[in-house]
């Protein structure tokens, strides 16, 4: 995702929503946003080359998201595995259900290992505690050492990026680790949204543990 967001040189908003049942089970949905820069994209769709990077064509990000749907859909314990491709408004999506949080962390591992095969894939992205009733997110990726090799023209995109997390429950939130974290009044969501280059560069964490009621 890294990888792409440069090769599209624009201004983008992922959000990342999971709903969480108390058994464990729940869905979970990926959204890459880049509607505010759809005029400049479609300047760039029809460019070989911006900043040195090749620009991939519709055909070719099509293909890349099919072979995701597929290797999602292919993991146990996952099902309902849809994607959507919106080139007019330039917005793109992945949503599943699982049956237990660790079958989504095996979700990323699976995609992750097919598309950096020479990357030791991350061991856990969720957990969850049905016995302690805490939700966490973790954070096992580093960008800041890659960031500092990109050019200027690179690291511009992510001075008006955002990165969106909203969790959602069954149960009550009562305490959340993460202090950029808001608890919706109904107590049963939270919204953490942060600037991708405070994430880039390690001033802000998009790591959470989240406490839920008994």
């Amino acid at each position: 995702l890294f990888s792409s967001l440069i090769l599209l040189q624009s201004c983008f908003e992922i959000i990342e929503t999971v709903f969480l049942k108390t058994d464990g089970s729940g869905n979970f949905q990926l959204v890459l946003n880049l509607s505010k820069s759809r005029t400049k994209l479609n300047s760039i769709s029809k460019m070989k080359m911006v900043n040195g990077h090749e620009v991939p064509s519709k055909e070719e990000i099509r293909s890349k998201i099919t072979d995701i749907e597929k290797t999602a859909a292919k993991t146990p314990g996952i099902s309902n595995v849809k994607t959507t491709v919106d080139f007019d408004n330039y917005i793109a999506s992945i949503s599943c259900n699982f049956t237990q949080v660790t079958r989504l962390n095996d979700v990323v591992k699976n995609v992750y290992a097919k598309e950096n095969s020479k990357e030791k894939p991350p061991e856990k992205i969720y957990g969850y505690s049905a016995g302690s009733k805490t939700f966490n997110r973790h954070n096992l990726f580093s960008f800041k050492h890659e960031y500092t090799k990109l050019s200027n023209a690179d690291k511009e995109i992510f001075a008006t990026a955002n990165y969106t997390a909203i969790f959602k429950f069954e149960a009550g939130v009562t305490a959340v680790s993460n202090k950029d974290t808001k608890i919706a009044p109904s107590k049963k969501a939270t919204m953490l949204k942060l600037n991708a280059l405070d994430i880039a560069t390690e001033k802000k964490s998009i790591e959470n543990k989240i406490t839920l009621t008994n």
